[in-house]
């Protein structure tokens, strides 16, 4: 089943009463989840904790650029934008150690962590004079292979705002900081951090702590742990800006203060939205050209409605106008590139194309961003079959039922490929998870079931569901496949 994502947005209307204006700081919002970890005139550190299924209140996000360095492998996190075109985002899964850049927004959002696993990590927030071109402060970058015993330094993250250096540190090595008379710096640790300087106390770092470094200074750090020491280094290029002990917001569509501007916002979001609702209503009725015109209409209002540009890839493609479903998909990726549906409904697309291996590049971009994503584990596993990579499929397939128990689809594919392998037991246990709930997909999936009994040698019992894949074939009509199953039956009642 290779769906595509038909999805609406909830807009939140922006309150027009005076308490609007009010910042929500997300320290005094959500106490347990955020907490001050150091803040001086350059930088503002925040340690952030999402609980396993926390849902986090309406909260103000930091006008600051900002670096979110991860402190342990977590799932994805959903971020659900108030007053904003862009509504929910979901951010992908992270490897503890990596870390993202990002340019200042203002925005106001709820946070949900969906997940069985805390998610932990610091967020640095940039209280200093901005590149020229604020887009440039952005990335995601990830832990090196460093041999063992040797010490590691690497820029991962250079503009004219800020000089990001992973460096890492032997056991029983040294360490030489230096800093440029006009560039302090901040340490963030990434696992414990034991060192002896040349003069001073001993320093020990837990990791997500932070150690602050003036400009000018020089000194040598002796690593007197068992373990290697691993550190993130921010280097300051520029001056902290004027009045920074507030949040400075950057330019942006979306204001939280009451005034005709913001209320014109909230009245074009909310026409748009309407737009989108009724779009999604029509394609659930069947009638795709009324839907495409519905959602057009929205983006004429809203032309940054991402949901819009991202349900118009699935709606062209069915209306077999495939370059405007590829110029939805653009536009999709101009708002946001980081949005896995667009993605996914992009490799639907493209497999509608027979474009094949356009497609799973597709579907492995979706995982990318979202590596929980069934759907997109399932079609590119459908791909990647076709090619003979039975294991790779395999896999595949089994991470889809993982994140969607009872994807009928997936235990059907998952089986047929066991018992190409002579794995009948378990593709036996597959296909049994197929049979309900009862629709038009159940006989075929009875007559599969029957066939791996016969030939794990079980013939009773395939006969039995055999038997009951014609039953419910002849009900529905499903004359072919009625066909098929009676003939087999014929042959098995001629070999006794």
């Amino acid at each position: 089943m290779l769906s595509m994502k038909l999805l609406i947005i909830q807009l939140a209307i922006i309150c027009l009463s005076v308490s609007a204006a009010v910042a929500q700081d997300p320290v005094k919002v959500a106490p347990d989840a955020y907490k001050l970890e150091f803040e001086n005139d350059y930088i503002k550190a925040q340690r952030v904790h999402y609980a396993p299924r926390a849902k986090i209140p309406e909260h103000d996000h930091t006008a600051f650029g900002s670096a979110y360095v991860y402190l342990n492998d977590a799932g994805p996190v959903i971020f659900k934008h108030v007053g904003l075109s862009y509504g929910a985002v979901t951010r992908p899964a992270v490897k503890a150690g990596s870390f993202r850049l990002y340019k200042a927004v203002k925005e106001t959002h709820e946070v949900e962590n969906p997940n069985d696993m805390p998610s932990d990590f610091l967020r640095v927030e940039f209280k200093t004079e901005p590149a020229k071109d604020p887009n440039t402060l952005r990335g995601k970058f990830f832990r090196e292979d460093v041999p063992a015993g040797e010490n590691f330094q690497k820029i991962q993250f250079e503009n004219e705002q800020v000089r990001v250096t992973r460096l890492i540190c032997a056991a029983g090595k040294k360490y030489e900081y230096v800093a440029t008379a006009t560039e302090p710096g901040l340490f963030v640790a990434l696992t414990v951090a034991q060192f002896k300087p040349t003069q001073g106390k001993p320093i020990k770092l837990t990791p997500g702590q932070t150690l602050w470094l003036e400009a000018g200074k020089q000194e040598q750090w002796e690593n007197t742990g068992k373990e290697a020491a691993e550190l993130l280094r921010f280097d300051f290029k520029t001056a902290p800006l004027k009045n920074a002990g507030t949040d400075k917001p950057h330019a942006h569509t979306h204001s939280s203060k009451s005034t005709p501007e913001s209320a014109g916002a909230a009245e074009k979001n909310a026409a748009a939205t309407e737009h989108l609702k009724r779009g999604a209503s029509l394609e659930s009725e069947g009638k795709i050209e009324e839907s495409i015109a519905a959602h057009e209409q929205a983006l004429k209002i809203n032309p940054g409605l991402v949901q819009a540009h991202i349900n118009l890839i699935s709606l062209y493609g069915r209306a077999k106008r495939v370059d405007k479903a590829e110029q939805a998909y653009r536009g999709a990726l101009a708002i946001n590139p980081d949005l896995p549906d667009t993605h996914y409904n992009f490799g639907v697309l493209l497999i509608g194309q027979e474009r094949f291996s356009e497609a799973a590049q597709a579907f492995q971009n979706c995982l990318r961003l979202n590596p929980y994503y069934a759907e997109a584990h399932h079609n590119y596993a459908v791909i990647i079959e076709r090619e003979g990579k039975l294991d790779e499929a395999a896999a595949h397939y089994r991470k889809a039922i993982e994140n969607k128990p009872g994807y009928r689809s997936a235990h059907f594919y998952l089986g047929r490929i066991l018992v190409n392998q002579n794995k009948f037991s378990e593709a036996v246990e597959q296909f049994l998870q197929t049979l309900t709930p009862e629709d038009e997909d159940t006989p075929r999936f009875a007559y599969a079931l029957g066939a791996t009994y016969i030939r794990a040698g079980e013939r009773q019992k395939g006969i039995h569901y055999l038997r009951e894949a014609l039953k419910r074939a002849s009900a529905l009509n499903q004359t072919q496949l009625a066909s098929s199953v009676e003939r087999d039956l014929k042959t098995l009642e001629q070999s006794k």
